[in-house]
C-alpha cells in the first residue's frame, strides 16, 4: 500500500470518530425542557416557565416518581405526594422534571398519548373494511 492509500483511510477514519462523537455530543447535552413530554401512556403539556424547585400544584413537598428518556439522557419526574408511577391507574395530574439545568418544569396531564400503531380496521384492506361493514349494518 502506498503511502497516499494509508492518509486517505487515516484521515477517514479520524472524520468517523469525530462525526460519531459530535452526534453523541448533540444527542445528550439537551439542557432545557420540552414543550411536551410523554411519560408512559400519557401526553402531558408544559404549564408556566422553569422554576428553581419542582412545583406539582401541592403545598407538600412533591415525590420523586420515575424518570424518562431526553435525547440520551434521563431526566427524574416528580409528582404531589401520594401520587404513583406511570403505570398505576392514579396517576398524577400535574408533574414536575427536572430540565438538567438546574431548574424544573411543571407539566398538565393533557390525555392519553398519541399511538404509532394504527388500528385493526385502519390495517384491512379496503375491500375488507367494506365486507366488515355491511356485516356490522345488516347483520
Amino acid at each position: 500500500m502506498n503511502g497516499r492509500a494509508i492518509g486517505c483511510i487515516g484521515l477517514g477514519a479520524v472524520v468517523f470518530v469525530l462525526i460519531g462523537i459530535v452526534g453523541i455530543n448533540m444527542a445528550s447535552s439537551r439542557v432545557g425542557c420540552p414543550d411536551r413530554l410523554q411519560w408512559a401512556d400519557r401526553l402531558y403539556a408544559r404549564t408556566g416557565t422553569p422554576a428553581p424547585s419542582p412545583d406539582t400544584g401541592s403545598a407538600q413537598p412533591p415525590v420523586k416518581l420515575g424518570s424518562t428518556f431526553i435525547g440520551l439522557t434521563t431526566r427524574t419526574v416528580y409528582g404531589p405526594p401520594g401520587s404513583s408511577s406511570p403505570a398505576a391507574p392514579g396517576r398524577a395530574q400535574v408533574i414536575a422534571m427536572d430540565c438538567g439545568d438546574g431548574r424544573f418544569q411543571s407539566y398538565r396531564n393533557a390525555g392519553p398519548a398519541p399511538t404509532a400503531t394504527p388500528s385493526a380496521e385502519a390495517m384491512l384492506p379496503e375491500v375488507l373494511r367494506s365486507a366488515a361493514r355491511l356485516q356490522a349494518t345488516h347483520g
